[in-house]
């Protein structure tokens, strides 16, 4: 069976992270992983490594995204990177949960609608509220009417975590048409996700799962999601066990070693997510 060359293959990365150029300005001095999620940086990086297109998450937390420090803000600032990268780039929604929940609605109708966002991000653990909260009831039932996919974070460390896998299957049963990405396939509460039919991407997890659990058993638990639900995704520049000028040698060096046939590869790479955003 021919083996899939991931770095040559044309890619989009479901999951990263830019920082706009009004935060860099304004934090000259920064010495973490962030200063890595430049717009020009990233470019570059994406003709290295062949990244046709990618999506940047925001982090529901517009301190982060934008010096106004809302979230028309920060869409603005997402639309700005959006039009410089000629096409490049999908973005999903930020939300602020200072806002009340019909506020949070009214500016997510405007990122879709002004702002040409692309989809929702959900952080419970940055926003400090629970997935399956009340809070959120208004953002999935929008996203449900207009076909939005809801992007959620679920990188669950402690029981009854406010990005659980118990509480994103709650979600699924709520909102079935919801069009659903569960981040970070779960961590390790992935087989809760197995009976939902949402997509799942890789992003962070990747890495931690092949060096705990070995490549064999990382193969066979993407494998169980089906070719069909993965999203190739890093979370770049945060992957949290690898630094960021290594995050995609390390993604293909571990994706090479599984069994993806090139057509399949083709589909984790690029064809799911490219579907799911029309």
């Amino acid at each position: 069976m021919d083996a899939a060359d991931w770095k040559q293959l044309k890619k989009i990365d479901a999951h990263i992270h830019i920082i706009p150029d009004e935060v860099h300005r304004a934090n000259p001095d920064a010495e973490d992983v962030w200063v890595y999620a430049d717009l020009e940086r990233y470019r570059a990086v994406m003709e290295e490594n062949h990244v046709e297109k990618a999506v940047i998450m925001p982090l529901n937390d517009p301190f982060l995204m934008s010096m106004g420090f809302t979230a028309d803000d920060v869409h603005r600032n997402l639309f700005d990177m959006k039009q410089r990268s000629q096409g490049r780039f999908y973005t999903f929604a930020d939300l602020d949960v200072r806002n009340a929940p019909e506020e949070s609605v009214c500016f997510l109708r405007r990122a879709v609608d002004v702002w040409k966002t692309d989809g929702i991000k959900v952080h419970p653990n940055n926003s400090g509220i629970a997935a399956d909260s009340p809070y959120f009831d208004t953002v999935y039932a929008f996203a449900e009417e207009r076909g939005i996919p809801v992007a959620i974070h679920c990188y669950p460390g402690r029981e009854n975590d406010l990005s659980s896998a118990d509480r994103i299957v709650r979600i699924a049963e709520r909102y079935p048409a919801l069009k659903l990405i569960v981040c970070h396939m779960g961590a390790f509460e992935w087989e809760r996700l197995l009976p939902l039919g949402c997509y799942v991407d890789i992003s962070a997890i990747l890495p931690v799962y092949a060096r705990i659990l070995g490549i064999a058993k990382t193969n066979q638990l993407l494998r169980a999601f089906g070719v069909h639900r993965l999203l190739f995704a890093t979370d770049y520049p945060d992957s949290r066990v690898l630094p960021p000028n290594s995050i995609y040698d390390a993604y293909f060096e571990i994706l090479g070693q599984m069994d993806f046939t090139p057509r399949e590869a083709e589909r984790i790479a690029c064809g799911n997510i490219r579907e799911l955003l029309g």
